[in-house]
């Protein structure tokens, strides 16, 4: 098997990633064929083991980064629903876009109403539906999906 980081990942460039996917895999074995987080964290620990850099050993600086994931989620999870609609649906409050070369969270309404940022939502939604399908392409059963995602690319 050849391992390589996904494209987008904040990885340091030192972790080999042939090393990481090996390393994985043999945590996996050893477990019966199941690869948890908290295994993969308990052998990371180790100074020697090729996972080490790719985590932050800090206990405060790990701390501060958590609250700021948690913090994303918290934003990610606030749906919002436009009354004046008929048959108002939620949809999410917020969205991530970059304004003055800065990546930050504005509102869905601000974010449709000014041509830039709805071009970066749009961009970003099917940059993200191509990563689903690529994830599944193995699946005869989504052609159908996949001929509409084609089609929305094409729009």
């Amino acid at each position: 098997m050849i391992y390589k980081w996904r494209e987008g990942l904040r990885a340091p460039t030192s972790v080999d990633p042939q090393k990481a996917g090996e390393e994985l895999e043999r945590i996996r074995t050893r477990h019966n064929g199941r690869l948890e987080p908290e295994w993969v964290v308990h052998n990371a620990k180790s100074p020697q083991n090729v996972l080490h850099d790719l985590f932050e050993w800090d206990d405060n600086v790990a701390a501060q980064n958590f609250r700021i994931d948690q913090a994303r989620a918290v934003i990610r999870s606030v749906e919002a629903v436009i009354e004046e609609a008929p048959e108002a649906k939620p949809i999410r409050a917020f969205v991530s876009v970059v304004q003055e070369r800065d990546r930050a969270y504005t509102s869905v309404q601000h974010a449709m109403a000014d041509a830039d940022l709805r071009k970066q939502v749009l961009m970003q939604a099917l940059t993200e539906l191509e990563a689903w399908r690529k994830r599944y392409a193995e699946l005869v059963e989504l052609a159908t999906v996949f001929a509409a995602i084609d089609e929305a690319r094409v729009a």
